[in-house]
């Protein structure tokens, strides 16, 4: 899995939970990692997944469990993609429930982002199917949901003080520390975000192009009329900034090509078939921290927060009728604005000929 650009803060906090999973240890162990969306549940997942690697023969990293199980079949595909990785010896079980006592391995199991306890109930279902000495992580939002599943509980607060001034500096000014002329501006757009990574990130990569004392005061000014970590006013800011093209792209990204896990190659081929510059505007919204591109398999990829503040602009299009907003993604609300469509035209039709019988 891909390591952060800077992974400020993050090496504590792996050493310490690797004493909680201790490795070396039989019985299996399930570690919750639960926060607030954007505070790093995720960063520090794959982190830690990294650092487990070599104690494992057969391992897995399910990315967007709460996504991908809303789709038709979702679930059906991640049960299968955890078998097929844990498992990929010829004559391996078709049913997740027989599949670690069979085979007598040691795994190594993540599942990111998990909003309901049907995902693990299929999922991972009870301890007895894993063999001894196997970990599995679930990182979620909701410590209820997954309470009777685990054996350790960790909070993923935000930053401290210090912690976020770093991160700040790192992506506004590729320094671990502000000059002293930008000091207490940084430390002001720090309290501001709340001290939440992914804000500091975004809101950072944001600033990197101004050098100008006056352009940041502008930015703190901006951040002063959002609510307290109100996270996705935050990422706006930074969306607002971009050209038209530019937000085009990335609300396509946000509404269709991520859901659609396409690779940066494909992507671009789409957008030029559209007319637009798609290698440029790709190496623009990576360069703002908007959307990333996976190490493993050059996959796009976004933060949920990030794609749902795009959704949000398009739901912002019309709330009440799906069928005037310039984007859909959700099939109920395709099938009825298709639907509608065929209403419509039936009874353009159908007026049509009552009006021919009349005049003829």
């Amino acid at each position: 899995m891909g390591a952060p650009k800077f992974a400020v803060g993050l090496d504590e906090r792996v050493e310490k939970l690797m004493k909680v999973l201790q490795v070396q240890s039989n019985g299996v162990k399930v570690l919750g990692l639960y926060g607030m969306g954007g505070v790093g549940k995720t960063t520090l997942a794959k982190a830690l997944f990294n650092n487990l690697l070599n104690h494992f023969e057969h391992r897995c990293f399910i990315s967007n469990v709460r996504e991908v199980s809303s789709k038709q079949d979702g679930l059906v595909s991640l049960r299968t993609k955890i078998i097929e990785d844990l498992f990929p010896e010829p004559g391996s079980p078709t049913i997740i429930s027989d599949h670690v006592k069979a085979r007598e391995n040691r795994v190594l199991l993540v599942l990111d982002d998990v909003d309901d306890v049907k995902q693990l109930d299929a999922l991972i279902g009870k301890r007895e199917w894993f063999y001894d000495g196997s970990r599995v992580i679930i990182t979620t939002r909701d410590t209820v949901l997954i309470k009777n599943h685990v054996n350790e509980l960790y909070e993923v607060e935000e930053l401290n003080f210090d912690e976020a001034l770093e991160l700040f500096s790192n992506h506004a000014l590729r320094r671990n520390k502000p000059p002293e002329n930008f000091l207490n501006l940084s430390k002001k757009i720090v309290s501001l975000t709340g001290r939440m990574p992914l804000a500091l990130e975004v809101f950072g990569s944001f600033l990197f192009d101004k050098r100008r004392v006056e352009e940041w005061e502008d930015a703190v000014e901006k951040l002063r009329q959002i609510r307290p970590k109100h996270l996705q006013d935050v990422l706006k800011i930074s969306y607002d900034a971009l050209d038209e093209e530019e937000k085009c792209i990335f609300l396509d990204m946000a509404c269709l090509f991520v859901q659609m896990g396409m690779k940066r190659d494909d992507v671009i081929d789409v957008l030029r078939g559209c007319g637009f510059r798609g290698e440029i505007a790709i190496t623009v919204l990576v360069q703002k921290c908007l959307i990333k591109i996976t190490d493993e398999d050059n996959t796009l990829w976004m933060h949920d927060q990030i794609r749902d503040m795009g959704r949000q602009i398009v739901v912002d299009e019309s709330i009440v009728d799906p069928g005037k907003r310039s984007r859909l993604w959700d099939r109920a609300e395709i099938m009825s604005v298709l639907k509608g469509h065929m209403v419509r035209i039936i009874k353009i039709a159908t007026y049509r000929e009552f009006d021919y019988n009349i005049h003829v």
